[in-house]
């Protein structure tokens, strides 16, 4: 029972181990001069950088780092990030004829050969329905390639927005990958405006690390049990 006991644990502490961590809250974004089209992360996208009190409303095929998604559209709502933080900021998109589509893409090394990771983010519609209709069409993409099935953010009532996670795993086969999200609408004359937040990229083994430590926990107590027998 000892050696099941010393077993368990090892597992918990390899998993761990491995584990690749990354988030971006957008938080460090303060709107930044982004000539480059990177974020604070290293994270890097393909749609052009507009700057907080630009005059107008933000073109189509721009990005920007914002506290609320009026700030720079006067059409979009004025909604808070992803953690209701009033001091938060997330990254929002007028995806209306991007030219690449691609919104976030981030490089992630150091990854386990055969080891399963996952990303996920926090997605939310932009322009209100009523008066506007506008769906926005996404995916995930692994190296350039789809990563699970796309999906779609409909657009609801001003006042009524809210963020949802969606997320996808996969298992890595070299030790560097390029995980990004895409905006799949194309050219059209309305729609894919959307925001981002709390993009993470993360070790999702299986079994996770919580089960092999209850696992663990589990044996140190039959293990107790057994000498409380005797």
């Amino acid at each position: 029972m000892k050696k099941l006991l010393f077993s368990c644990l090892m597992v918990s502490i390899v998993a761990a181990s491995n584990a690749v961590s990354f988030l971006d809250t957008f938080n460090g974004n303060t709107n930044p001069v982004n000539a480059g089209q990177a974020f604070a992360s290293g994270a890097t996208t393909g749609f052009s950088f507009w700057a907080i009190g630009t005059s107008g409303d933000m073109d189509a095929g721009f990005f920007s780092v914002v506290n609320k998604a009026i700030d720079v559209h006067s059409q979009f709502h004025s909604s808070l990030d992803a953690d209701n933080d009033v001091n938060g900021r997330y990254a929002v998109y007028n995806g209306f004829q991007s030219v690449d589509g691609l919104a976030y893409s981030k490089v992630m090394s150091g990854l386990v050969i055969g080891e399963q990771y996952s990303i996920d983010a926090m997605f939310i519609t932009l322009a209100p329905d009523p008066p506007y209709n506008q769906v926005s069409n996404l995916r995930f993409e692994l190296d350039g390639s789809a990563l699970g099935s796309d999906f779609t953010l409909t657009p609801v009532a001003l006042g009524s927005e809210f963020w949802t996670d969606y997320g996808r795993t996969f298992v890595a086969t070299s030790t560097s990958h390029t995980l990004s999200i895409k905006n799949i609408g194309g050219a059209s004359n309305a729609g894919n405006d959307f925001g981002i937040d709390n993009v993470r990229i993360q070790d999702a083994p299986v079994p996770e690390p919580a089960t092999m430590t209850a696992m663990a926990l589990g044996a140190a107590a039959m293990l107790r049990r057994r000498k409380a027998s005797r």
